[in-house]
């Protein structure tokens, strides 16, 4: 079976059964997972286009989770929670940059953001693209460590 990636434009030769995560880390494809593949952030949130029935039905976790996730939709899925069931899928990466420490922005301060930075839980975007990183905006993220760590344990 094969399943391709945009917008990288990759295609991946899958097995049935195959979790949808494992197979972009497989591929290096660049995607972050905080919570460890529990289904309880969206790091790994993506998009699917395709037969519905080519993945695994979404879970009561994923369901829940994908609610509080700001722009999911019926075609959004948490990659860590789906398996492969069938071809003809095109997985669309999130096109943001998920932040998990505040220190990842510290150094950015004065610089234009080169994506949009989102919430690792809820994939708000926090600091639009284009836009240039303040040490104000960096207030955003205060409490952003101790999330994280509480969505680890």
């Amino acid at each position: 079976m094969k399943i391709a990636f945009f917008p990288i434009n990759k295609v991946a030769e899958v097995t049935a059964g195959a979790n949808l995560l494992q197979v972009l880390l497989a591929n290096e494809v660049k995607i972050r997972s905080v919570c460890r593949g529990r289904g309880i952030c969206a790091t790994c949130s993506v998009r699917v286009r395709g037969s519905a029935s080519s993945l695994s039905p979404a879970t009561p976790q994923e369901k829940k989770t994908l609610s509080l996730i700001v722009g999911s939709d019926e075609n959004t899925r948490l990659a860590c929670q789906c398996r492969i069931l069938g071809d003809g899928i095109t997985v669309e990466l999130p096109s943001g940059l998920y932040i998990e420490k505040l220190e990842e922005l510290l150094e950015l301060v004065g610089e234009e953001a080169v994506s949009d930075y989102l919430h690792p839980i809820t994939g708000a975007v926090m600091i639009p693209k284009s836009k240039i990183i303040t040490r104000s905006q960096l207030q955003n993220f205060k409490n952003l460590h101790e999330e994280v760590n509480k969505l680890s344990q």
